[in-house]
């Protein structure tokens, strides 16, 4: 692909990691960049056209962000519209809008609307708690162009209340999303790792159960999302945080070891400073987490999540 055949469309951020990706040839006597994307299993670079090419072919597509970083929601954009150009009508899942907003979706879709900011005030994005629609926008603009089915995954907040209180949930619900049955140990061992991390240590572990249920019931609210909505369109597409995107353990566990089904592509877009990425660990992520990974610059480079949220705790952020 040449960098005069982007789309018009493709934003500042996009643009700069398509020059990364194609250019072929360094200045004389420079280093050529280090990949930004590549394949898990293999740790080698990874054109553009590749990985669409990959995507198109699979029924289940996981595309894998961090929520406040606007590259992020470009490259995912720009990989819908790619999966598109090649014939390709999925559902849309958004982790980002609750369960009980899909007959107000379904309404604004059969009434042919395809404004995204009149979508965004159907599901009451701005008060949703999610980072400003600006940054999920583009996704939203490529979908409603050509009617993409969308699809609220996540549950509701009085259903996480439920799960939060151990409190039984409807057994249609329950059945739906498979939480009658327990997950493998590994598993579970796995996630309360993550969320223990996640939460910078300083929530005791053996205080994370609640957290642990919500994580599974909402990977598994997700999950279900899929299925259901790929019997009625070409697919399904998911657009929601990287954990939720991992394949061990995330919904693509969900899709492939509760609901038993297959042809699922995970991409994790993650932050990094590639130099360091691509000279360490960091590019020797497991392939049972995720297909391929693409990495990009912090969008705050300087924020310390570790320190707010010891603030949040009423804690000291010195050692």
């Amino acid at each position: 692909m040449s960098i005069s055949s982007i789309p018009y469309r493709v934003g500042p951020y996009f643009c700069a990691l398509i020059v990364a990706l194609t250019l072929t040839a360094a200045a004389p006597g420079a280093a050529s960049p280090p990949p930004a994307l590549f394949e898990t299993a293999t740790g080698q670079p990874l054109s553009l056209d590749r990985l669409t090419e990959d995507l198109a072919d699979r029924r289940f597509v996981l595309l894998g962000e961090k929520h406040d970083n606007p590259e992020h929601h470009e490259i995912q954009a720009e990989l819908l519209r790619r999966m598109i150009a090649l014939g390709r009508k999925p559902a849309l899942v958004w982790e980002m809008i609750e369960r009980g907003k899909q007959p107000m979706i379904d309404e604004f879709q059969t009434s042919g609307n395809a404004d995204p900011d009149a979508f965004a005030e159907v599901v009451g994005w701005a008060g949703s708690g999610w980072p400003d629609w600006k940054f999920y926008r583009p996704i939203a603009e490529v979908a409603l162009t050509v009617k993409l089915p969308m699809v609220a995954g996540n549950l509701d907040a009085a259903t996480v209340r439920a799960i939060s209180g151990g409190e039984d949930l409807e057994p249609e619900l329950m059945a739906a999303l498979r939480l009658h049955e327990p997950i493998p140990e590994s598993v579970r061992e796995a996630l309360l790792g993550e969320i223990y991390r996640g939460h910078c240590g300083l929530i005791p572990r053996d205080r994370l159960a609640p957290m642990l249920a919500v994580q599974v019931a909402r990977d598994a609210s997700l999950a279900e999302a899929m299925v259901r909505s790929a019997a009625a369109a070409d697919g399904a597409v998911l657009i929601a945080g990287a954990q939720h995107a991992r394949r061990d353990i995330g919904v693509g566990f969900h899709l492939q070891q509760r609901l038993g089904v297959g042809n699922v592509s995970a991409i994790g877009l993650l932050e990094g400073d590639l130099e360091i990425v691509w000279a360490g660990e960091e590019r020797q992520i497991p392939a049972d987490r995720f297909d391929y990974v693409w990495y990009t610059d912090p969008a705050q480079p300087n924020k310390d999540y570790c320190a707010e949220l010891k603030a949040r705790f009423g804690a000291s952020t010195k050692d």
